[in-house]
């Protein structure tokens, strides 16, 4: 069986945000990633797509941090309708926005099923709860399927 395509763990927490370390395998590629952020984002994310989900739209993106310098990083995951079968895709965008030689900023797709986007929005909520500090998800869909 496939593993999960993402992982998420916090790893240090403040009043007001806390840090996530992310790491999000694709097909021919794998990032790790560190960004700050809050239980609100988070619930934006699920939100979305549970939105999306529910056939709500065509898309939706969701992004971290922001694409300029001086920052900490910048992530966008854009969700999609990949075909009528029920795949949808999720093109990932990472900058870890460090100085070279540690600088990395990758741009890649996971196609899965969309039932396995409801299982990340419930375990997201779990996360944004405390009712865990890491969760896995998004089982990539069989690529002989696709």
């Amino acid at each position: 069986m496939p593993e999960p395509s993402i992982r998420l763990a916090k790893m240090w927490e403040d009043v007001d945000f806390f840090e996530l370390q992310m790491e999000i395998k694709g097909l021919n590629c794998m990032i790790y990633i560190d960004i700050y952020t809050s239980n609100e984002d988070l619930e934006e994310l699920r939100q979305g797509i549970n939105n999306f989900s529910n056939s709500k739209g065509n898309e939706f993106i969701w992004t971290s941090g922001n694409d300029i310098e001086n920052v900490t990083h910048f992530l966008s995951i854009r969700f999609f309708i990949h075909n009528n079968r029920g795949h949808i895709g999720i093109e990932i965008i990472a900058d870890n926005k460090m100085e070279k030689p540690y600088h990395m900023r990758s741009n890649f797709f996971i196609i899965t099923e969309l039932n396995q986007l409801d299982d990340f929005a419930k375990k997201l909520e779990r996360l944004i709860n405390e009712d865990t500090i890491e969760l896995e998800s998004i089982i990539p869909a069989n690529d002989r399927l696709v």
